[in-house]
């Protein structure tokens, strides 16, 4: 198995990267991978003690010989997460070819640096495979499935990890979103592992949102392609704290999991998209029936509103 070299986003929050990073060290893998530091520059002056105490703590384990090497690159000034994200992920890849990215308040199992790179072996050449999840919710599945990994339209953010042929042009300005206006079947397939995302993607385009992975799960859909979670989550997040930029209090209850349900040695196999677990996908991140007919009624209006301009 080869080692895909991991990237690691971060910006003030020092006890959420304390514990990010000591719980990767427990994978047995990570002395065998290469592991990438992205500090972002302060906002303001209101961050720039927490981006200082961030920088301290990578530096502190620079040389700790807990990975293979560690690289630490800081920004002068503050991108922005995704900017960050895009631009960190596309330095790393264009040198390896693949990379498992993590973000600073994502504490994994032990069995995640394996369960990631099995993956990226496995999948590397079934090319209906757009990238690999490492975090799933705590949904209950239909009774009769019985795979440990399944399919979904949905692009994961917190941990994940990409080849660099699916990472390649991505529409990062949107300048072809109105293919989602021409043809309503790729709404329906964004939005069929949750009705936020059409919302999300089109608020990009009115400047309103500074998300990098609706813009790669739209580039996604639009090829055709899925993303491979899981069964049972090797992530948990710890950040929903109030304490980062897309981070609240009333997200943790949903994405909390039981990481001791983590497969040390998972059974990979060839994936579909399953209709049932497509629908509790889907009522999960779509806040209730109420939430959801609201959404609908707003993309109805959208792409009214966009082919008439057009």
């Amino acid at each position: 198995m080869s080692f895909a070299p991991i990237v690691l986003f971060v910006y003030n929050r020092a006890d959420h990267f304390s514990k990010t990073y000591a719980a990767l060290t427990k994978c047995a893998e990570a002395k065998e991978s290469e592991l990438f530091i992205f500090s972002d520059g302060s906002k303001n002056d209101n961050y720039a003690k927490g981006v200082e105490e961030v920088r301290a703590f990578a530096h502190s384990i620079e040389n700790s010989g807990d990975f293979k090497s560690i690289k630490i690159i800081e920004s002068p000034e503050n991108k922005g997460l995704a900017a960050s994200v895009i631009a960190g992920v596309t330095k790393v890849i264009e040198e390896y070819g693949r990379v498992i990215v993590v973000e600073d308040d994502c504490v994994a199992s032990p069995w995640f640096l394996s369960y990631m790179n099995k993956c990226l072996d496995y999948y590397e050449n079934k090319k209906y495979v757009g990238s690999v999840a490492g975090y799933t919710p705590a949904i209950n599945f239909p009774k009769a499935y019985n795979s440990d990994v399944f399919a979904a339209n949905r692009s994961c953010s917190c941990s994940w990890a990409v080849w660099s042929d699916r990472w390649q042009g991505v529409d990062w300005e949107l300048k072809e979103i109105s293919d989602f206006y021409d043809l309503p079947k790729l709404i329906r397939i964004l939005n069929s592992n949750g009705s936020d995302r059409f919302l999300r993607l089109y608020r990009q385009t009115k400047g309103n949102g500074s998300s990098w992975s609706v813009r790669f799960g739209a580039h996604l859909v639009k090829k055709g392609l899925v993303t491979v979670y899981p069964r049972y989550s090797y992530i948990t997040n710890i950040g929903c704290d109030e304490s980062g930029v897309h981070s609240r209090n009333d997200d943790a209850e949903k994405m909390r999991v039981d990481l001791s349900k983590a497969i040390e040695n998972p059974v990979l196999s060839d994936v579909e998209i399953n209709k049932d677990i497509q629908k509790i996908m889907k009522k999960h991140y779509s806040y209730g029936a109420v939430s959801e007919l609201k959404r609908f009624v707003a993309t109805a209006a959208i792409v009214l509103k966009e082919k008439l301009k057009g």
